[in-house]
């Protein structure tokens, strides 16, 4: 290359770069992150660590294409249904997105979720021009569930039954194993599996969809356990109570969690019941049987990981509450807190209980009724018939059963399972149930002057505060407590960053959320990242998706009413603007 031509192309280059109308290639603003105290290793392993879903076998997600695109169906990492995209790694070396991960290696491993699929988000906002993106840990994602179901459901089906599909997806999933033979295995094994995961959404999926930022887990966790795992098809029910994902931070410090209030909550036992139900929900495998040994019924065949639930609900329980980004009207916030404390506080305020949780009201506020009304629902027992369950503590599971029993009795069935293997062998005193044993230990007897141990236990006094510790705990799990239609009541520390809101979602800001009801909008978008400082909420005139439309108010089917919540229907505007002050900067 000549010398003059390297000055002429150089001369290009760089008028180009200079010039607006040619070589718009700025790179985009990069990802930040909000301060809540994790390193990028944390964050990295709350996304990536495996606890034990099992969706499908991860060769035939990697093999499978779109039915609307010549593009493998994960090829864009799952953004077309709002998830959010996660660099490879050491970590993550097929580069799922956040929240999806292999359970075992890539050849021979299940590909499934985690919490961080559902529990992270994302805003994005303007500053200098620029898109700006803030990614918050914990917080609420915008995701289309349902979408990616259905779509999962009607793109295996699609390859199940056409030839040419078929014969692609085989030769991805065996590669140089390729053979007739195999191909008829492959088919036979993937006919079963299409088969069972069609089957369980065509009967729990709704025909009006969730849409983005919610989904009914209550109804598609008991739809697993109580349905699916028992191999009990009548006990499957459409799941038409969604909810709005809660947000993670502080959530460690209830005594009672989920929606209604139903779950103990505070130790780490608790914690890793709760997120075990999580897991059996999220496509876990969990196949309980009857044994002729005591207790005769075995729990312990599923695929939870234990240890890794405890590893990540250590990390969860560090998570702070993200700051508010943007500039607070310090003197507009001060006069906030005191209507705050007066109509807000007698709720949510943080109450410290003696044991170090947080009070967790659980009332009714006149909000929609059907995720409660649904979480009371009942169903077949099947080859649990008989067996213990807590509430009240040694009594057995009849013929029929409050689904919430049969979860519980599922849940804690396999917490002692992995606790206590089969004779000769010995507890793993490092694994995940006894390690979130270990530390509720320590934190129990916090402010005795003997150490915390386990051979303390066999002490009678010890052994007997540990036993009523334990017993008032998981004595209620999964039992919705107080007055009818009502759901909890949380500290509200970050709460600026967990839009939409109630407990359906039916509320697209805090500002809405403080109007009185006649005053919300009856219908609103959903699915937007585009964050409105002004109302605290996302955008709600866009959203990505086909069904991000919600109808909240009058004529809205059971479980979208926007209806309820109006202690602050007595406030002037210009009140309800310092009170939103003050909530951004909790």
């Amino acid at each position: 290359m000549s010398v003059s031509f390297k000055v002429l192309l150089s001369s290009f280059v760089l008028t180009a770069a200079a010039s607006p109308g040619l070589a718009q290639t700025t790179a985009a603003p990069p990802l930040q992150y909000a301060k809540q105290g994790w390193t990028a290793d944390e964050r990295q392993a709350f996304y990536t660590t495996s606890q034990g879903s099992h969706m499908m076998p991860y060769l035939w997600f990697k093999a499978l294409r779109r039915l609307d695109a010549d593009e493998p169906f994960g090829g864009d990492q799952l953004q077309r249904y709002g998830y959010l995209p996660n660099e490879k790694s050491k970590l993550n070396p097929e580069g799922l997105p956040v929240g999806f991960v292999i359970d075992g290696k890539a050849e021979t491993g299940y590909f499934g979720m985690t919490c961080a699929a559902c529990h992270t988000a994302e805003i994005e906002y303007q500053k200098d021009g620029a898109t700006q993106r803030l990614r918050i840990d914990g917080a609420p994602a915008t995701a289309n569930f349902q979408l990616f179901l259905t779509e999962l459901t009607a793109a295996s089906r699609a390859t199940l039954n056409d030839a040419d599909r078929f014969q692609n997806f085989a030769h991805a999933v065996l590669g140089s194993r390729y053979s007739a033979t195999r191909t008829n295995e492959l088919k036979t094994d993937f006919a079963a599996w299409v088969k069972q995961f069609g089957d369980f959404m065509d009967k729990s999926l709704p025909a009006s969809p969730w849409g983005p930022a919610r989904l009914d887990a209550f109804g598609m966790i008991f739809n697993r356990v109580a349905g699916k795992d028992l191999n009990i098809p009548d006990n499957i029910k459409i799941a038409d109570a969604p909810v709005s994902y809660p947000f993670l931070w502080n959530a460690s410090r209830q005594d009672r969690t989920q929606w209604n209030g139903g779950v103990p909550n505070g130790l780490y036992i608790n914690a890793i019941g709760r997120n075990t139900g999580e897991v059996f929900g999220v496509f876990a495998d969990f196949a309980p049987r009857k044994q002729l040994l005591p207790p005769h019924y075995n729990f312990r065949n599923s695929s939870v990981n234990f240890t890794n639930l405890q590893f990540v609900e250590e990390k969860i329980a560090a998570l702070r509450p993200p700051p508010w980004p943007f500039p607070i009207d310090n003197d507009l916030a001060d006069k906030g807190r005191v209507l705050f404390a007066q109509y807000c506080g007698s709720c949510h305020e943080e109450k410290r209980l003696p044991e170090g949780t947080w009070l967790t009201p659980v009332v009714a506020v006149g909000t929609d009724p059907k995720t409660f009304d649904n979480s009371q629902r009942r169903s077949q027992t099947g080859l649990l018939n008989g067996a213990l369950t807590l509430s009240p503590p040694g009594s057995k599971l009849g013929e029929e059963a409050a689904t919430n029993d049969i979860l519980a009795t599922s849940v804690v069935g396999a917490l002692a399972g992995n606790a206590f293997p089969p004779l000769p062998r010995l507890p793993d005193l490092n694994g995940g149930v006894w390690l979130a044993i270990k530390k509720d230990l320590a934190t129990l007897f916090s402010d005795s002057e003997r150490a915390p141990n386990l051979l303390s236990l066999l002490e009678p006094s010890v052994r007997e505060n540990v036993r009523s510790h334990v017993e008032s705990r998981l004595a209620n799990m999964y039992k919705v407590p107080g007055e009818k239609w009502a759901y909890e009541s949380r500290v509200l520390h970050g709460i600026w960053a967990t839009a939409p809101y109630l407990h359906n979602g039916s509320v697209p800001n805090l500002w809405e959320l403080l109007l009185p009801p006649e005053r919300r909008s009856a219908s609103f978008m959903v699915g937007s990242r585009k964050f409105d400082t002004d109302k605290v909420g996302y955008v709600t005139t866009e959203s990505p998706y086909k069904d991000g439309t919600l109808v909240v108010g009058a004529g809205a089917q059971a479980g979208n009413s926007n209806a309820g919540h109006d202690y602050t229907k007595d406030l002037s505007d210009d009140q309800r603007k310092a009170l939103l002050e003050y909530l951004k900067q909790l």
